[in-house]
């Protein structure tokens, strides 16, 4: 329809009785004026698709900001932006669409001015002109607007980064929290599980304080007994969830066990609570229940 329009125009010129160089001239600037036509055309038709994308992104940050802070996925606008950064992404988008409206208004009253001296009262052209300046009108406002939003979503952005930010303090603060339980379980777990033990003869034994002799009559039958306070420095530290077997440094000698362990938890149970060769422990928490601390004394 826009090619008969001009046509019909160029028709309508050859009528007029001009020289034949005019008419050419003629021909030539509306030819020209038909190519910014379809140049503004195409450059309104862009700007209102980069105007949909900025809308876009605005319904992207207005929908995550309607909720708690989540992680966000790779390829979402704010990754790995700050609040700022995330304006200013917004910002030069529409610093885009201004910069472009402005050169199509510029290039629109450059075509308007033109198509005036040539055409004088043309109603089509200066229709379509005049479309093209509401379009751009609607546009800036879209833009303001646009501006606006950009302005109240910056501040959500805001809030919601401090409260990621105290989500992360207390998320560190709980991790803190957790490796201090964690080292105190460990610790207990360790200190629970550990027991001691000392293998030696009577002098060995006496002379590191350790045992002591009582009973008897003028100095014939005492009996051995662990004293009262002993150290953990003067016995050998195992775990007891792991080590279920302790050997005697004299396989040919007999030992006893003087200290409250349970002899029903060894493997196997010693005849007359004499043990050669190695303790063999079957249940640990049933030999261990009494006494932490293990003396076996050489007979």
């Amino acid at each position: 329809m826009r090619k008969l329009t001009l046509v019909a125009f160029a028709f309508a010129l050859v009528a007029c009785d001009r020289s034949k160089p005019e008419l050419e001239k003629t021909l030539v600037q509306v030819k020209q004026i038909s190519a910014e036509k379809d140049s503004l055309l195409k450059d309104v038709m862009a700007t209102t698709q980069f105007i949909a994308e900025v809308n876009g992104e605005i319904a992207k940050v207005r929908t995550r900001n309607a909720g708690k802070p989540t992680n966000s996925k790779a390829g979402d606008m704010e990754s790995n932006l700050t609040p700022a950064q995330q304006r200013a992404q917004l910002l030069d988008k529409v610093k885009g669409i201004t910069a472009r409206l402005n050169d199509a208004e510029n290039r629109l009253g450059a075509s308007r001015k033109r198509v005036t001296e040539l055409t004088g009262n043309n109603s089509d052209l200066a229709k379509q002109i005049a479309a093209y300046d509401s379009t751009i009108a609607g546009f800036k406002s879209i833009i303001d607007n646009q501006k606006a939003e950009i302005t109240s979503l910056t501040a959500q952005i805001t809030a919601l980064n401090g409260e990621v930010t105290k989500l992360k303090t207390d998320n560190v603060q709980l991790v803190s929290e957790k490796t201090s339980l964690t080292g105190e379980r460990d610790r207990l777990t360790t200190e629970r599980n550990t027991v001691y033990y000392v293998v030696g003869t009577k002098e060995e034994l006496l002379k590191k304080h350790l045992i002591e002799q009582v009973g008897g009559t003028l100095g014939l039958g005492k009996v051995q007994v662990a004293v009262r306070e002993l150290n953990p420095a003067d016995f050998t530290s195992i775990d007891k969830t792991k080590i279920a077997e302790i050997l005697l440094p004299k396989p040919d000698k007999a030992y006893r066990i003087i200290t409250r362990q349970d002899l029903a938890a060894l493997e196997p149970m010693p005849e007359k609570a004499k043990l050669m060769g190695a303790v063999k422990i079957k249940n640990a928490e049933q030999f261990w229940a009494a006494s932490k601390y293990l003396i076996i004394l050489e007979q």
